[in-house]
């Protein structure tokens, strides 16, 4: 079984080709020396038996044509013999004899050679399924020798052709596992049956390199004349094996960016039940996620006054009759039994056949800001009743001043002391008006501050919704998506999903590193710690860094101008200022466009200039840029939470900067930042 034989068809046609005339012509002088010596020495009528020479002579041709001539040739020398013996019974008998053997003769070899062919044909498909299978196939003798092995196998474990052959199957074996082989390998050959190899186990065989390969492995066996083989279907996973890690890492990182939202992210699927949420959801519920998934989320977690109309509403978005984006409120019910006011917005999931499966719902608690409008309502009721009282109080004062104007005539000699009266009266009155006029300002500037939150929120919530719905239906569609593609040669679309997956927690990473950012610095966490660094190997390195991120054909231009390259300053600020400034300069800019990067010292003072040829910041909106969540309108069709520049003034600020910008609308934008380079700390 270790070397290949050629087809029994392809063999006896090249022989056939060379013996046919001989075995016609030897057949012919066969039969015609039989017949020669019955008439020469008057030999008996049975030696027409011998007729049957010829056609066994045609056994070494494969065509059946020859075989039936030399059984008609020998025939005719049969009835020869009979006529030569004038129809004799002795000869009659003999003839018939001979040429019953004749026939029977040649029917046998007849149905030789048709089988032959047949287990020839038979061997040559198996040969050739063997050698052109995309699996890896290794045959091995009861001992573990190795008797065959497909070219896949050799290829994929890195050995030439034939050179496993002969060796035991243990060579393929990593050295930590071949002791322990040996005895399963003796067990199979005890109980010898079709099943897959190390089933629950993760499976190596070993390269010639020395290096382990992850397999699959099924194991079958047969016998023949030689002996039991054992015969083994082998699996190169190690693309698999690398993309379902890649998928693992991919979806934990996914799930720890929605457990660190501050808003509840659920995906409830059409049948209502519950497959995803995130642990700010879970905390506000106060339920573990074992709990909440696969429970139908209406039944289970709304409140009965809005259970139905919220059921009704997601049953509309899901089979298209209104808006996914539309907003809408509900309450919720927490484990402890309390209600929780949320507003909600949505977003479709849709498969290949962009068919809603499921919704991503986005819900912020807004039980604390429907509880301060109620204050605020009940204050400005309570704003109206005094002003009333108060007005009342002042139309009857004006009374009593006109009362007692009219009294001053006839009580003149008592003006001194009804004036001194009178003028703690009015000046108590102007105390309340201007002490009331304070506290309605007040109210005015606390109902703006709340109304200003209540924007920043519903702004936050808004892009937070918008900016995240759309990475994290691409990882789930492309999750589920690759869980299909376990087949050899889908390589390709597995990677694809995955490229779409690593994309799309990219694009996350950097939404929640302003959202963390901006939380550090609004909560005064973040410090200025002044280190001595080189400037120009911090550009180089940023330079290098913002390379993988850039658009196609995009160059960086750094330089540096002066001798003076050290400067004293937080490098991580400085650093998180020049990524923020050079990530937008990409961003806005189209592809083959140039960035130029420039820092200089000179009096004391550190100057960074990044300058793009971008989309450029319309005049008009110059001086809301560093606002928080502003976006100006003509990218807001390009990714962004409005966060970046204002993190970056208030890093500047922090390290006792400035920063300045000029920009021309379609043409690109100048951003200049100034820092002291030598900044001692707070």
């Amino acid at each position: 079984m270790v070397g290949k034989k050629l087809p029994f068809h392809y063999v006896c046609t090249m022989k056939g080709r060379k013996w046919k005339i001989e075995i016609i012509i030897g057949a012919l002088l066969v039969a015609a020396t039989i017949f020669t010596f019955t008439v020469l020495f008057n030999i008996s009528s049975s030696i027409a038996v011998l007729y049957v020479i010829p056609v066994l002579m045609t056994l070494f041709h494969p065509g059946r044509f020859i075989s039936a001539a030399a059984t008609v040739l020998g025939t005719l020398f049969t009835l020869a013999t009979l006529f030569y013996f004038k129809f004799s019974v002795a000869a009659i008998m003999d003839t018939t004899i001979a040429a019953g053997g004749i026939w029977i003769a040649f029917y046998f070899i007849i149905k030789y050679k048709t089988q032959m062919l047949s287990d020839s044909k038979n061997r040559e498909r198996l040969h050739a399924l063997f050698d052109y299978a995309t699996e890896g196939i290794i045959i091995a003798s009861q001992k573990g020798q190795i008797v065959m092995i497909n070219p896949i196998a050799e290829k994929v474990l890195g050995y030439d052709k034939g050179e496993l052959n002969g060796k035991q199957i243990e060579v393929l074996i990593p050295d930590r596992m071949s002791e322990r082989h040996v005895k399963h390998r003796e067990k199979f050959s005890h109980n010898p049956q079709p099943r897959p190899m190390g089933k629950g186990m993760e499976l190596y065989a070993k390269k010639k390199d020395g290096t382990d390969l992850p397999v699959e492995i099924s194991l079958s066996n047969f016998e023949t004349s030689e002996g039991m083989f054992a015969i083994a279907f082998m699996i190169d996973i190690s693309e698999r094996k690398k993309s379902e890690e890649m998928l693992h890492k991919e979806k934990e990182l996914a799930q720890m960016y929605l457990d660190i939202a501050p808003v509840i992210f659920v995906v409830i699927g059409k049948d209502e039940k519950v497959t995803l949420i995130n642990q700010n959801g879970c905390q506000i519920l106060g339920f573990s996620e074992q709990d909440i998934v696969g429970k139908n989320w209406f039944n289970n977690f709304v409140d009965t006054e809005s259970r139905e109309a919220s059921r009704i509403n997601f049953n509309l978005m899901m089979n298209g009759k209104i808006s996914s984006v539309a907003p809408y409120e509900n309450t919720i019910i927490t484990a402890s039994g309390q209600n929780r006011t949320m507003t909600w917005k949505n977003s479709l999931i849709r498969d290949e056949q962009a068919r809603p499966i499921a919704a991503l719902s986005a819900g912020e608690d807004i039980t604390a800001r429907k509880h301060h409008e109620a204050l605020i309502e009940k204050a400005n009721s309570d704003l109206k009743k005094y002003s009333d009282e108060i007005l009342q109080l002042n139309a009857d004062l004006e009374k009593r001043v006109q009362t007692r104007t009219e009294e001053l005539g006839e009580l003149v000699h008592k003006l001194e002391h009804t004036n001194s009266d009178l003028a703690i009266e009015i000046k108590e009155r102007k105390q309340a008006e201007e002490l009331l006029e304070k506290n309605r300002e007040e109210l005015k500037l606390a109902l703006i501050k709340e109304k200003e939150l209540s924007e920043l929120k519903s702004r936050f919530v808004t892009m937070a919704s918008h900016e995240f719905r759309t990475p994290l239906s691409t990882i789930l569609s492309s999750a589920s998506l690759i869980s299909k593609y376990n087949e050899p040669g889908q390589d390709e679309k597995r990677f694809k999903h995955i490229d779409r997956i690593k994309s799309s927690v990219t694009n996350l990473t950097s939404i929640l590193n302003d959202f963390l950012s901006l939380g550090k610095l609004e909560e005064g966490k973040v410090s200025c710690s002044p280190t001595s660094f080189d400037i120009t190997e911090l550009g180089h390195e940023l330079v290098n860094e913002m390379k993988e991120v850039a658009k196609a054909g995009q160059q960086i231009q750094y330089g540096h101008k002066g001798s003076d390259t050290s400067v004293l300053l937080d490098k991580n600020l400085t650093r998180n200022i020049c990524i923020n400034l050079l990530s937008n300069a990409i961003k806005y800019s189209n592809e083959n466009k140039s960035i130029r990067f420039i820092t200089e010292i000179k009096d004391k003072e550190l100057t960074i200039r990044i300058a793009d040829q971008g989309i450029g910041i319309p005049e008009e909106e110059h001086q809301h840029i560093f606002e928080r969540f502003f976006r100006a309108n003509n990218a807001s069709n390009i990714q962004g939470t409005g966060l970046g520049l204002n993190i970056v003034k208030k890093y500047v600020d922090l390290m006792q900067g400035s920063i300045t910008f000029e920009s021309t609308f379609g043409k690109g934008t100048t951003f200049v930042v100034i820092l002291p380079s030598e900044l001692t700390a707070k």
